[in-house]
């Protein structure tokens, strides 16, 4: 009776690790859905003077994959620093290093490293990015490296800005507290 508890208590035990198995997935993945925000502390203002950190968090949805047939969507939280909370600092590029969780979390994460960001613009006039910036580079571990390890990766994003809603705030006595992604397209490979 003993042996077959603790061979019930094995199997149990195998068939819970054989459905946790992180997978790396290789090729490369697009998500045509890409929204989040960025939020900024302190507030941007004309003039700021107080160290700056910008927290980006980032939704990927709309996914198709390689070789694995399963992937909803991803996500990722970035901080990026600055020497001043000036509106003008902000349109600096800094380098990007952020790590991707896959849905589901059977997916291996995706760490990038990005060497910045260029500013665009799309035809409604809303700001945006493209990362990694204008001639820059980029590298990918884990998940979906592809066969040069990232070197193709592109995330292009669009915000609920334009110019003049980003000058105005950033000019307003609360400055400018954040703004949202409200499109894009990522895909590393």
């Amino acid at each position: 009776m003993v042996f077959s508890v603790f061979s019930s208590l094995g199997a149990a035990h195998a068939s819970a690790a054989a459905k946790s198995k992180v997978t790396v997935a290789t090729g490369s993945v697009t998500c045509r859905k890409v929204t989040g925000s960025i939020s900024l502390s302190p507030p941007l203002r004309k003039g700021g003077t107080k160290p700056e950190k910008m927290t980006w968090t980032i939704h990927a949805s709309a996914c198709t994959k390689s070789n694995v047939k399963h992937v909803k969507g991803g996500g990722l939280t970035d901080v990026v620093r600055s020497p001043t909370n000036a509106c003008g600092g902000v349109v600096s590029s800094k380098r990007l290093a952020p790590t991707l969780a896959w849905t589901p979390k059977s997916v291996h994460s995706t760490s990038a490293s990005f060497s910045g960001f260029s500013f665009l613009q799309n035809k409604a006039g809303q700001e945006g990015f493209t990362i990694p910036n204008t001639g820059g580079n980029a590298s990918v571990t884990g998940s979906f490296a592809g066969k040069d390890h990232g070197k193709r990766s592109v995330v292009t994003v669009y915000t609920n800005l334009t110019i003049a809603k980003f000058r105005t705030a950033c000019k307003s006595k609360v400055g400018l507290t954040g703004y949202k992604i409200i499109s894009g397209t990522a895909k590393f490979s």
